[in-house]
């Protein structure tokens, strides 16, 4: 028998502060809230303490993005397109056991251009422009 879910449950609470649940088929993900900037570095953590060739792990299927996102309001996101798959300790087990990311995710596209980013560029770089024009127009002419 492995000892992976030895070592995955060692290094989950070393990494998160907690005790790994019990069931293998817990997602992690919502109960420990874990989601954007947090999802990324547990994944980064993980593939790096575990030896896992993470390039078939796709983010958009497993948590949402850091910050708010106002573009989103008119273009969904990568991760609002996808049903959402649960991490569970037997899924981090066997890709520690295997030494790569052991799922198969369904067929999907995701849009070459993120237009919900670029809503958020127009919503910063207007303001700004304007700003600059009238400081231009009060103090410059």
């Amino acid at each position: 028998m492995s000892d992976a879910p030895l070592r995955l449950a060692e290094w989950f609470e070393e990494f998160w502060g907690e005790k790994l649940p019990v069931s293998g088929d817990t997602d992690l993900f919502e109960r420990f809230g874990i989601e954007g900037d947090d999802a990324s570095d547990f994944m980064d953590g993980f593939g790096a303490q575990f030896g896992i060739d993470g390039e078939n792990y796709r983010w958009y299927f497993h948590h949402r993005e850091e910050g708010t996102n106002f573009g989103g309001l008119f273009f969904a996101p990568p991760y609002r397109r996808m049903q959402r798959i649960p991490i569970t300790p037997n899924i981090l087990v066997e890709a520690i056991d295997t030494k790569r990311w052991p799922l198969k995710y369904p067929r999907h596209q995701v849009p070459t251009v993120r237009w919900d980013i670029r809503v958020n560029q127009l919503l910063l770089v207007v303001p700004v422009v304007l700003l600059a024009l009238w400081l231009w127009q009060r103090f410059v002419r």
